[in-house]
């Protein structure tokens, strides 16, 4: 067995916030009540409010011995003292006085819903899916040009004949189990994609975090240093975590396309095998998936000055 791997889940215990957020021991009141608001508030919850609710929270289950609900305290200052507690250990984060996810919040959140999540996946189908990534991928590192121009003639044909048939009425509609198991690959890769933002954006105000004490703790005079942090985006989009972000930014400011992507989903979300493949919960988040991804990105587009 390989030794380092008991030091590094030990350390990620101690360390890592998913970890530490799931191990609290007011846990799953913490969470059930942070969901519930982040679902009807995407943008962030006053933190008075999430504190109001999660004091409602601790008073229905203060006789409950698997909480630590405060004892000898209100539940509005435990609730307080416990919401603090999380955002101090970055479980949760606060900006402008409203409470926000972290990516470690998501990934506990998604964690917890794939424990009940039951359905099945089709092995064949995500084959399918891997095959096709690893034949574009391929192509496109391949420097052969008859490689590539072979390869292109190969889908050309592929997508003439699959539209000869089409004219002539021939196409099958995709119906029952393989609909259903469709339609929840496109969940589980579309939801993600708000998981994957919350990750970038916690690396990028990292590194925008680390730059900033770096200048200002160098000996320099104040005019330099506000000259460096006015200078300092430029620096920041260089970096790793800063490619990523713009690129996803990018992306989610092509409107025209964001306006297909939504006329799509909601097409799916029309059919009628979405009704078995997704609970309600599950279709209303796809059906918003947009314009929370649009909100997640125009909430912090650049590094707060």
């Amino acid at each position: 067995m390989n030794k380092e791997l008991p030091q590094r889940l030990v350390a990620l215990r101690r360390n890592h916030a998913a970890w530490l957020l799931l191990a609290s021991r007011n846990a799953p009141l913490t969470l059930a009540c942070l969901q519930s608001l982040l679902e009807n508030y995407p943008a962030g919850i006053p933190f008075d409010d999430a504190v109001e609710q999660l004091a409602t929270l601790f008073g229905d289950y203060a006789n409950d011995s698997d909480f630590e609900t405060g004892d000898g305290e209100s539940h509005h200052l435990a609730a307080r003292k416990e919401l603090r507690l999380w955002i101090r250990k970055g479980l949760v984060v606060e900006r402008d006085g409203h409470v926000m996810a972290t990516d470690s919040l998501q990934r506990s959140l998604g964690f917890l819903t794939s424990l009940e999540d039951r359905s099945m996946t089709s092995t064949a189908s995500r084959l399918g899916t891997v095959q096709r990534e690893i034949e574009n991928l391929e192509s496109q590192l391949n420097p052969d040009q008859e490689n590539r121009i072979r390869a292109l003639k190969d889908k050309i044909a592929i997508l003439e004949n699959e539209l000869a048939l089409v004219e002539q009425g021939e196409f099958e509609v995709m119906a029952g189990a393989r609909a259903e198991e469709g339609i929840r690959e496109v969940y589980q890769l579309a939801i993600s994609l708000r998981t994957d933002f919350r990750r970038v954006e916690d690396s990028y105000r990292e590194a925008d975090l680390n730059l900033r004490q770096k200048i200002i703790g160098e000996k320099r005079h104040r005019g330099e240093i506000v000259d460096e942090l006015l200078s300092g985006n430029e620096t920041l989009v260089n970096t790793a975590e800063g490619q990523v972000f713009e690129g996803f930014h990018r992306q989610l400011v092509q409107t025209a396309e964001l306006e297909r992507m939504k006329t799509r989903l909601r097409s799916l979300l029309d059919n009628a095998s979405a009704d078995k493949a997704l609970d309600r919960r599950q279709k209303r988040e796809l059906r918003e998936l947009v314009s929370h991804l649009l909100g997640d990105c125009l909430l912090y587009t650049s590094p707060s000055p």
